[in-house]
């Protein structure tokens, strides 16, 4: 074996290690991205859950809807955010309610909930019968 091939046949090694350990490194960088990925959408449903549960905890009235709507606002504006996602708040399109709108750094669509007081046992109407007892 003379001297040139023995270069040649190094330089050949030394190229295809380098391309293979770069593919491998990105593979692991890829790997390492979806798995990120997927943990911010695992804290983005506990998110939603965690609004629920809060939401559900608030004690029943009789109050007026839009009163208690301000008070969802309140209360799902108050629930801290993991990194990586940002919350919207809106009024529903109808205002009897609140849309929860969680949006996942690298996602396309954003998760979202409506929030109806009434729904939740928060508001209604006012007691009727005049105090006379009647239920």
């Amino acid at each position: 074996m003379s001297l040139l091939e023995v270069l040649v046949g190094s330089t050949v090694f030394a190229a295809a290690a380098g391309s293979s350990l770069q593919l491998w490194a990105l593979a692991g960088a890829a790997a390492v991205a979806e798995e990120r990925q997927q943990e911010r959408m695992e804290q983005a449903e506990a998110a939603l859950l965690r609004a629920e549960t809060a939401l559900r905890r608030l004690a029943p009235g009789g109050v007026d809807c839009s009163t208690a709507a301000s008070q969802l606002l309140q209360v799902l504006a108050a629930d801290p955010l993991a990194p990586g996602l940002a919350r919207q708040l809106e009024p529903s399109a109808t205002g009897d309610g609140v849309v929860l709108r969680l949006e996942v750094e690298g996602e396309a669509t954003a998760r979202q909930r409506l929030y109806v007081p009434a729904l939740l046992g928060l508001c209604g109407p006012a007691p009727q019968g005049g105090g006379h007892g009647i239920p």
